[in-house]
């Protein structure tokens, strides 16, 4: 049957893994900070957003539409770096 071929044993271990020692890690202290990059992320999507009447009543709807363009890219740009720190590669030995 199909299932039995995704059963494995359990010495598979992922590289770069070691198993745990009996004494626990030392923790750091706890520090807040702020989460800046985020924000600056957001601040500079909003400037833009604001951006886009001033400068359609000035320059015309064609310019207008490239400040959009610009701020949308932005928001692209954005989740594309969002999407890239996730695991993607987890099931690489079932490809075919």
């Amino acid at each position: 049957m199909l299932v039995f071929g995704l059963v494995h044993g359990g010495d598979w271990e992922p590289p770069g893994w070691e198993p745990p020692e009996d004494e626990p890690p030392e923790r750091r202290p706890w520090t807040w900070r702020l989460p800046w990059r985020p924000f600056a992320w957001f601040a500079a999507w909003c400037w833009l957003m604001a951006l886009v009447p001033i400068v359609s009543g000035a320059f015309g709807a064609l310019a207008g539409f490239g400040v959009l363009m610009l701020a949308f890219a932005l928001v692209c740009w954005r989740l594309e770096r969002f999407c890239q720190r996730a695991y993607w590669h987890g099931l690489r030995e079932y490809k075919y």
